[in-house]
């Protein structure tokens, strides 16, 4: 009667049988050590992103209140004034995601990047709040 490889008992149906059963349950352990590696790299790798983004991260800083804004155009304006994107924001009503949004999609009003600031200037917001369709 043929041996079986990992086995030393006869090959028998019963012997197979059980032979079986010890390597199921050795590759059930083996998934579970496998596992068990992989949620440990995936802990190890999130503290280190979190310690490289709080190696960038500025320090917070109290928010100074800001005096109002009066954004409606004076008659004396200049065309090359900057906007901030809060300013954009509050002047368009929308939110400051949404408005990042559009600039990531290339959507909404052009922008001016100086280092990592963005600007608009106020004549190219305007000018696409009037291409905007709208009521009427």
């Amino acid at each position: 009667m043929p041996m079986l490889p990992e086995c030393s008992a006869p090959a028998t149906t019963t012997a197979i049988m059980r032979c079986m059963d010890q390597t199921q349950t050795r590759i059930i352990e083996l998934l579970r050590e496998v596992h068990l590696l992989a949620i440990k790299e995936v802990e190890r790798l999130n503290l280190r992103i979190s310690e490289l983004e709080n190696e960038h991260r500025q320090p917070t800083r109290m928010p100074m209140p800001r005096p109002a804004v009066d954004l409606a155009p004076p008659s004396h304006t200049k065309p090359t004034e900057m906007l901030n994107e809060r300013q954009v924001a509050e002047y368009l009503n929308m939110s400051l995601g949404s408005l990042r949004k559009w600039r990531l999609f290339r959507k909404g009003p052009n922008f001016v990047k100086l280092g990592r600031a963005i600007r608009y200037r106020r004549t190219d917001v305007e000018t696409w709040l009037s291409s905007c369709p709208g009521p009427g």
